[in-house]
């Protein structure tokens, strides 16, 4: 069957309840939940337009830079008109993020209207909106991995609302959980040698009824998370929100993680990480701790946008691993918004405080945009800390290449390179056409704080990065 017709033949055949036209497939709302009181969303395609449902999530946290976030979910191929009405005020302008879209919507009344012509993670920004009602828009692409409702190794969730028994589903070996859009579900999904399950569709987790500090006081366990043992497994499609930890961890070898959005307000609540020989692509993140985990071998993370909250970094390379972990490739992926003002220690968009006694080495970040980040771009440490008992002493980072990295700028913290010691070192680390508010990055003795006793082999090569893909 061809791409195009996906959506409308799974909408005949009933599966689902939602509205298709062609190749554009929108949600019905969940029973009894509450449309965003700030926007609505209209989308149009072939003559015909259909409402998306505009979903809403509140701030947790008293440090929390926004009030809420608002976000709408549709699937399409081919072409497609957006409407955003703004329901509360006036506005004068209206933006889209990640610039390297170039979107440019019109106004026409209370309405910002704009084109698609590919799938992409957006936020829709009224004059200030961004710092108090943000919209987020999650455009995807048709579904093509929807599992037969009446496999006995499926875990259906239709639309509508659930309630999951205990508060958490129990993923074994070889099974799929499916939430179809439209599907909002609470609670969190766990799992130990959970080889080959996935977790599919284009409904939402929430974990707003989960509490945030467990009985004994700890913190609770993670969203989302498959013990040890769980190789090749497969995340595609849904919208976690309202996290009250660590969003989503895989334990085994060859995960996937496509096309998964994430909302969450809490400190210590992560993005994704993965195990040796993951991927991790097409995301969105809107997080309070380190959006990518990049810990383990092999790892790869490509066309992901990035709001990163007050806490924790885009892109963490350590925190106090242990072993040898080599290969990183992270590419095309967009950072929109940082928002950092505190001098902690994992407080830049770039960023590694590893205590642990492993070897971390090999990573290469390439054609990475970032936006609306002013507090410090680069910090590679090695430093024992509280997280790394035991450790007497830390390991290594080398061989790290930051490649067409573009950013808006200025920043109000230097970029910062240190070892520990002699032997605890940060080694052969280049910036390669690295372009700060228009200008090349190539002196370290300006916007740098090195320390030379413990960092070797800095190189700084000029150029002009390439135009921006925008892929996403």
């Amino acid at each position: 069957m061809k791409l195009q017709y996906v959506a409308l033949a799974l909408a005949m055949a009933g599966l689902f309840g939602f509205h298709a036209s062609g190749a554009l497939a929108v949600y019905p709302a969940p029973p009894g939940l509450a449309a965003s009181p700030e926007y609505r969303v209209t989308v149009t395609q072939g003559g015909r337009t259909c409402t998306s449902f505009v979903y809403c999530s509140s701030a947790k946290w008293r440090t929390n830079k926004v009030k809420d976030t608002a976000w709408t979910t549709f699937a399409f191929d081919g072409r497609v008109t957006v409407r955003v009405t703004k329901l509360q005020g006036v506005f004068k302008s209206c933006k889209i993020l990640p610039s390297s879209r170039g979107i440019q919507p019109r106004i026409e009344g209370t309405s910002a209207v704009f084109e698609l012509d590919r799938p992409a993670k957006l936020s829709v920004e009224f004059d200030d909106s961004a710092a108090s009602h943000p919209l987020l828009v999650f455009a995807d692409p048709p579904e093509t991995l929807v599992p037969r409702q009446d496999d006995p190794q499926v875990v259906w969730f239709a639309p509508g609302v659930h309630d999951l028994p205990g508060g958490v589903l129990r993923l074994q070996a070889g099974q799929t959980v499916y939430l179809a859009g439209g599907a909002f579900v609470w609670g969190r999904i766990s799992g130990s040698g959970a080889k080959g399950a996935r977790i599919l569709g284009r409904g939402v987790l929430s974990g707003e009824k989960l509490p945030h500090v467990a009985a004994d006081g700890k913190q609770p366990e993670h969203f989302v998370m498959l013990g040890g043992g769980s190789d090749d497994v497969l995340v595609d499609g849904p919208t976690l929100v309202d996290s009250p930890h660590y969003n989503l961890t895989i334990a085994g070898q060859h995960a996937v993680v496509r096309n998964v959005k994430m909302i969450s307000w809490w400190f210590s609540t992560d993005g994704v990480g993965v195990d040796t020989h993951g991927l991790v692509e097409d995301c969105f993140f809107k997080v309070n701790d380190d959006a990518l985990k990049l810990y383990h071998n092999d790892t790869t993370v490509r066309r992901c946008v990035i709001w990163q909250m007050e806490n924790g970094a885009p892109f963490q390379l350590s925190w106090n691993m242990p072993g040898h972990n080599s290969g990183f490739h992270v590419s095309d992926c967009d950072v929109i918004r940082v928002e950092h003002a505190w001098r902690n220690d994992n407080e830049a968009v770039f960023c590694a405080i590893h205590g642990g006694s492993g070897t971390m080495s090999d990573y290469l970040f390439e054609d990475i945009r970032i936006e609306n980040a002013r507090w410090r771009l680069f910090s590679l440490v090695i430093k024992p800390n509280e997280f790394a008992q035991g450790v007497r002493e830390p390991g290594c980072i080398s061989n790290v290449v930051f490649r067409h990295i573009t950013a808006d700028g200025p920043f109000t913290l230097p970029n910062r390179l240190r070892g520990f010691n002699a032997n605890s070192r940060v080694d052969n680390i280049r910036f390669e056409q690295v372009v700060v508010g228009g200008q090349p990055l190539t002196d370290a003795r300006s916007g740098f704080d090195v320390d030379t006793n413990t960092v070797g082999g800095l190189t700084l090569a000029t150029g002009t990065p390439p135009a921006a893909s925008g892929s996403r």
